[in-house]
């Protein structure tokens, strides 16, 4: 039976069997870790690591702003609390990828490990919780 993925805004406690099916921690940063999700590939589980959720729930809204962009890791669903976040996962970039690459004016870490390739090859972000909020709406639109 392949793992079922909560719906958005569940509550924590299923998320918190989502993450005990998911043994492999692929990435770990400063206030979350990231992990396999076995039967699904194409995503993974950001669990925050921290007593507030902040850098979920930026990257959550941040996402239903900007989605239509399609510069960012898809968001698939999230936690009540925002301590869980299932997003598409990508692949690595080569060196050398983010060279001509064109940053939306409202993500400020701009460093490669941030981002990552999707299934048809378009550079995204997979970390979008730092942004410049003060950026004019007329730049990214």
């Amino acid at each position: 039976m392949a793992i079922e993925i909560p719906r958005q805004a569940s509550a924590d406690c299923y998320f918190e069997s989502l993450w005990l099916e998911c043994p492999t921690r692929i990435g770990r940063g400063t206030t979350r870790d990231a992990y396999e999700i076995p039967d699904h590939q194409d995503k993974v589980l950001k669990v925050s690591n921290c007593p507030v959720n902040f850098s979920n729930w930026m990257e959550i809204l941040v996402h239903n702003q900007f989605k239509d962009s399609n510069d960012l890791a898809n968001i698939f669903s999230w936690s009540w609390s925002g301590r869980f976040v299932v997003m598409e996962r990508l692949k690595p970039l080569s060196q050398g990828d983010l060279t001509l690459h064109t940053f939306p004016p409202y993500l400020t870490d701009r460093k490669s490990d941030n981002y990552g390739r999707d299934a048809s090859g378009k550079i995204k972000a997979l970390d979008y919780a730092a942004l410049n909020i003060a950026a004019p709406r007329d730049d990214f639109l």
